[in-house]
């Protein structure tokens, strides 16, 4: 194999003579960065690092001479068991079944990170970065015919002496973080999913039981070690690289990949929560009212509080209903519950209910069985100003451009309303504000997240269009009534949205002056393609 991908450098290199490394400087030349760490210099010396992507031929490669440098332990290739079942750990269809990246490659560390970028930039071969995995589409976190960066083997969680901040390896998920810092009675502001990732969460923002309280995830993060596309290892905090450390939060992963994040800790036992469940036609009424009236006064009034309203059709029980979480950093007794959640616990006939006080992570375990790994997924996501009568009337276009679809097999789709309320965009100003452009916003905000999941590949078209139908009436009847919001949520958004222009244009400006500073010859734009980049959406609908 080592012979084989030396005589393939010799070729790739006398294939490109006018692209001599000379016209280049170090910093911006992988293959002399390579050879500066002492990587393979024997296989490198003839390559350019101006080489063009070619049907596939320079991944074949890239992964070869990765599984030279690593080991075959570490690197995983088409034909291996290994590879089908580094392939599996995907959370939908999309991504573990129709992305077939040419290898999986294992790091330990922000050198071995390093590495695989440069000789991704060096093969100009493409590469997607994988956490948890939960990414919904195609290439979002498992690259198609190029590089997955699977950080499976990168699960450190370490509390500091002061406990007052944690580091997070970027293999992990919340469930690994939270059920470590309950160790010490503590937890920190991340995601409400168990097996989500702590990387693509906190990047896209992230939004917590705790959020009306600390804001987005991403501004409780305090440093960040990051790898650049010129395979330099930085720390970026507030003090050092300030600009960077601002445009990470929010705004995914367009500038470098993080290798660690150091979280803020805070003091917390058990928290009190659940779902709650009825029938929806009977139950949508004052479930609607319950929500307005959280979104304007309870929250305001008890930030401490967290809620996610959900509208879905159940086919196993051929019903629609409606689903109520409710969360609260307050313990309860047995039988009580906060005073600001009395308008959702009075309403009558839930047939199911698990709200007590219990973990965080046990209530993020809850979530995460709503959430079953296999099926194919979607997310379509968009925001308004709150209105009652709008919230009524996108639910009756979500039910009516569902039910003809609604029997598809394995099909679950959901209409979820969030709040983004004010002392959350308050919040969200904590250490020099983020990316996303809403914080310190006066009014609260309906975040409208469509979900689905489905189990047929042939049923794609449908069911996406279907979607992209609920996306456009609900849009274009907010915008009639002087109550749509630009903003998008990365972490809910489809593969067919423009999310950094949502942040508004001074913040998009400001995004693309730090990417031209820090990624000047765009690797994190044109090699790591999968996810949001800061040009538009991955995807055309």
């Amino acid at each position: 194999m080592l012979f084989g991908a030396w005589w393939f450098l010799l070729v790739l290199a006398s294939s490109a003579p006018g692209e001599a490394s000379s016209t280049k400087s170090p910093i911006s030349d992988p293959i002399l960065s390579l050879r500066g760490k002492g990587v393979a210099s024997d296989r490198l010396n003839e390559i350019s690092s101006g080489l063009k992507h070619n049907d596939g031929c320079f991944c074949s490669l890239a992964c070869d001479t990765l599984a030279s440098i690593f080991g075959d332990d570490s690197v995983n290739i088409v034909g291996q068991e290994s590879y089908e079942e580094s392939r599996s750990k995907f959370w939908s269809q999309q991504q573990s079944q129709d992305a077939k990246p040419q290898c999986f490659v294992h790091p330990m560390d922000a050198e071995d990170v390093s590495v695989i970028i440069l000789l991704s930039r060096a093969t100009q071969c493409p590469f997607a970065v994988k956490g948890g995995g939960h990414t919904p589409f195609k290439g979002g976190s498992n690259s198609d015919g190029g590089i997955t960066i699977d950080f499976g083997r990168m699960k450190h969680v370490i509390l500091s002496d002061n406990r007052k901040s944690v580091a997070i390896g970027p293999g992990n998920t919340w469930v690994d973080v939270y059920t470590t810092l309950e160790k010490f009675n503590l937890t920190m502001a991340g995601g409400r999913t168990a097996t989500v990732g702590v990387g693509g969460l906190t990047l896209g923002g992230g939004i917590s039981f705790f959020s009306g309280l600390y804001g987005m995830t991403c501004d409780n993060i305090i440093s960040y070690e990051l790898v650049l596309g010129s395979g330099e290892i930085l720390t970026v905090d507030s003090k050092m690289n300030g600009d960077l450390f601002w445009a990470l939060r929010g705004s995914g992963g367009n500038f470098g990949i993080v290798t660690q994040f150091v979280a803020q800790t805070f003091e917390q036992g058990p928290i009190w929560g659940g779902t709650l469940v009825w029938e929806m036609h009977s139950s949508k009424g004052p479930l609607i009212d319950a929500v307005i009236s959280y979104a304007e006064k309870g929250s305001n009034e008890d930030p401490k509080g967290a809620l996610i309203q959900s509208f879905a059709y159940a086919q196993m029980y051929q019903m629609w209903i409606s689903a109520t979480m409710v969360h609260h950093s307050d313990p309860q007794s047995p039988g009580r519950h906060p005073e600001v959640f009395d308008d959702f616990l009075s309403i009558e006939n839930a047939f199911h209910d698990t709200t007590r006080s219990t973990s965080h992570s046990n209530h993020t375990i809850e979530i995460d069985a709503v959430n079953p790994v296999g099926l194919r997924q979607s997310y379509w996501v968009f925001t308004t100003y709150v209105d009652k009568q709008l919230a009524v009337d996108i639910l009756d276009i979500f039910e009516e451009e569902v039910n003809p679809i609604r029997n598809f097999t394995g099909m679950v789709p959901a209409l979820v309303y969030q709040i983004i309320t004010v002392p959350q965009l308050r919040a969200m100003m904590r250490n020099g504000g983020n990316t996303l452009g809403i914080g310190g916003g006066k009014r609260p905000l309906f975040l409208a997240q469509l979900t689905v999941m489905w189990m047929l590949e042939s049923d794609d078209e449908t069911v996406l269009t279907t979607m992209s139908n609920i996306l456009s009436r609900s849009q274009e009847l907010a915008r009639a009534r002087g109550l749509h919001h630009p903003f998008l949520y990365m972490n809910y958004a489809s593969q067919f949205q423009d999310v950094i222009a949502s942040y508004g244009t001074e913040n998009k400006a400001r995004l693309l002056e730090v990417s031209k500073k820090y990624d000047p010859e765009s690797v994190f734009q044109n090699l790591n393609v999968g996810y949001f980049k800061l040009r538009g959406p991955p995807d055309q609908w």
